[in-house]
């Protein structure tokens, strides 16, 4: 069988692991490898343990490191840039990412949704990358991925696709959990658990909920250049 590939673009460390963590482990399972792409190094997080932002960073990374190595993604890339407001900083992210592209040439693309997801850094990774996309030339990508958009920060309105993550949703609650210096001050793992409940139960007008836990994806179909 031909290798499939999906990248998921995550503005900080942990967000791939709370939005779409399950359907991450699940791809695993099926034989797609993942390439995970972290754009901020995440360390202007809320004050952790009194550290500098040179030590969030490096904590952060060491933790994102363990978090991908319990859902089994094999390929990491972390850019370490400190956000993506700055023209050097988006440039770089707009460089790094044309080049995740034409090496693993990924059927799917997963994202933050550039308009629904409150977190401004959200939506500022998310617009970049799809202007990323639609900018490639047909001839370094003859086939457009087709662009997801996982929850994190704001839950959808309506959604496209709902996976079944019940037989991941421990192997998630872990790799969440390995951001320990993020759950400390706020309970990830929790509220998630929560939201990825109640897409099951309520997926569902009526009848018996099969799912235990499901995360949801909104579609963006494949853009094409401009």
């Amino acid at each position: 069988m031909p290798e499939r590939n999906v990248l998921i673009i995550s503005p900080h460390p942990d967000d791939m692991e709370i939005g779409m963590g399950g359907t991450a482990s699940k791809l695993i399972d099926s034989g797609v490898d993942v390439v995970s792409l972290v754009v901020t190094d995440g360390r202007r997080s809320t004050s952790v343990y009194g550290l500098s932002e040179d030590e969030v960073a490096r904590l952060r990374e060491s933790e994102v490191r363990e978090a991908v190595g319990i859902l089994g993604v094999e390929y990491l890339i972390l850019l370490g840039l400190e956000d993506v407001k700055s023209g050097e900083n988006r440039n770089q992210f707009q460089s790094e990412l044309t080049g995740a592209l034409n090496r693993f040439k990924p059927e799917e693309i997963y994202m933050p949704h550039p308009e629904i997801d409150k977190h401004p850094t959200h939506r500022a990774v998310s617009s970049i990358a799809l202007e990323t996309i639609k900018g490639m030339p047909a001839d370094e990508m003859p086939v457009r991925p087709a662009i997801w958009c996982y929850e994190v920060w704001t839950p959808f309105p309506a959604y496209d696709r709902i996976e079944d993550i019940s037989l991941q949703m421990h192997v998630k609650t872990a790799a969440i959990d390995a951001h320990k210096s993020q759950i400390d001050y706020k309970d990830y793992t929790d509220g998630m658990r929560g939201l990825n409940r109640y897409r099951a139960v309520f997926n569902e007008t009526a009848g018996i909920t099969v799912m235990e836990y499901a995360e949801v994806f909104i579609s963006i179909g494949n853009p094409l250049p401009e």
